[in-house]
């Protein structure tokens, strides 16, 4: 029978229930002898006064016989057994040795108090009341054997305390053992949906297989759509990859076609020979980039990471971007850089660098600064231009390949990476140096690197 939830929600309250009156009766059975008290029914205390009387008129009528026998011989009320207490114990007398079986000390709290009702495991007893009997005083009770069962008496018995504290601790642990169950597939699916919009396809939740309830096959239908995903990703990005690669080779053969009848054109051709090539140039370009996506994203572009310094590293990009920019009629700012040493791939740096900083040289109005500072043994690196920045909803889908902030533009074929393919780039050379790329709206876009200095 399958188990649904909300069985298994009953029955583990019905446990909690179950195993809370357990505990108490195993605290209660490892308990010492107790009691507990009550105030005396008038109708007992009047029978208790009645006893006195009772007990104080036969041994007057008998002076030659003892007090035990006079007490042991009564013919009234014989199911209620007498106990004369003395303050000193060996005069105590009783009027069954039966009585002898309890333990009678349990009473000697009560001694010269107000009659009560005190209840123990294994006998009741209604006391005490002072009494003069031949010159010597005594505290009489009443005893009466307990009619009820042992087990549950001792649960009754037991301070209220200590089973207001039973209740909450059986009730906690149980509780939080089912919630526990019960949320452990629900954080496994959260940590994999986590995961895998982070981009990591291969997370799943892999909920104990065990399980048959809605949980446990939520757990499996994430699993397949996982994999279902996975599968449907990893083809498409080997197809675009296939295809960029086989797309090579007859676009060499169009470039050598085209060189060739630029030499032989006459001049009218000239210039439509050239857009032919330019554009094939800009497609070669953007097969490249798709070639460095697809070896980036699926994890081949393995490295091994060695020193680089800093000033060595970023000081041939900001020449450049500042030739560039001044070809823009724009303004770059930098800091002085600091004199560190990062471990990684540079190419991949530079190009992920370089992406970054010609990005807000495209789109700034007027200036674009460079800010380079090491934090936590990390390289933090500020870009930040003055341009109309992106709506914040489109700030997470920047480095998606061939997006673009706004539908309307196109590829400029003029400029080369006009696809959409440098931020997916510069965001996955980032990531394979465990690092991360930021985006945020600062009078312009403001894109922060954060690159550990040593690679794990």
């Amino acid at each position: 029978m399958k188990k649904f939830l909300a069985i298994k929600v009953f029955f583990w309250f019905w446990l909690t229930v179950l195993c809370t009156i357990l505990l108490l009766i195993s605290i209660s059975l490892l308990q010492p002898d107790m009691l507990a008290t009550k105030d005396i029914s008038p109708p007992m205390l009047k029978n208790l006064f009645h006893l006195k009387k009772s007990l104080k008129r036969h041994i007057e009528r008998a002076p030659e016989k003892s007090i035990e026998h006079v007490i042991s011989n009564r013919r009234h009320a014989r199911r209620a057994k007498v106990y004369l207490k003395h303050r000193e114990a060996e005069k105590s007398l009783v009027s069954t040795q039966t009585l002898y079986e309890y333990d009678l000390a349990l009473l000697n709290f009560a001694i010269d108090g107000e009659p009560k009702v005190i209840n123990t495991e294994k006998f009741r007893a209604y006391g005490p009341l002072k009494v003069q009997l031949r010159g010597d005083e005594f505290q009489l009770f009443m005893v009466l054997d307990n009619r009820e069962g042992d087990l549950f008496l001792k649960v009754r018995l037991m301070p209220q305390w200590l089973k207001l504290l039973v209740l909450l601790l059986a009730s906690m642990l149980l509780s939080y053992w089912f919630a526990r169950g019960l949320l452990k597939p629900i954080r496994q699916l959260q940590l994999a949906a986590a995961k895998l919009a982070h981009g990591k396809l291969d997370a799943r939740a892999n909920v104990d297989i065990r399980r048959q309830d809605e949980l446990g096959q939520l757990g499996k239908d994430f699993d397949t759509m996982a994999s279902q995903l996975e599968s449907q990703v990893l083809s498409q990005k080997r197809l675009l990859a296939d295809i960029s690669h086989e797309l090579r080779s007859p676009l060499t053969r169009l470039q050598m076609a085209t060189g060739i009848a630029a030499g032989k054109a006459s001049g009218d051709l000239d210039c439509y020979l050239q857009r032919i090539e330019k554009e094939s140039q800009l497609l070669e370009h953007m097969l490249s980039d798709i070639l460095q996506l697809s070896k980036l994203e699926s994890g081949n572009n393995h490295f091994e990471p060695h020193p680089i310094s800093l000033f060595d590293l970023l000081t041939p990009i900001i020449n450049d971007a500042e030739f560039e920019s001044q070809q823009l009629s724009k303004l770059l700012s930098t800091n002085e850089l600091p004199e560190v040493v990062i471990h990684g791939d540079g190419i991949l740096l530079n190009r992920a660098i370089e992406n970054i900083i010609r990005n807000a040289l495209k789109y700034a109005t007027s200036k674009v600064s460079i800010i380079c500072h090491i934090q936590e043994q990390n390289l933090v690196i500020h870009v930040c231009d003055d341009g109309p920045g992106v709506s914040d909803e489109m700030l997470d889908k920047l480095c998606i390949p061939f997006y673009r902030a706004s539908q309307s533009r196109t590829p400029d074929s003029s400029k080369m990476g006009g696809f959409g393919l440098g931020l997916a780039i510069a965001q996955h050379a980032i990531k394979v140096h465990h690092g991360h790329i930021e985006f945020k709206n600062q009078q312009g876009l403001s894109v922060t690197l954060t690159i550990p200095l040593q690679q794990p």
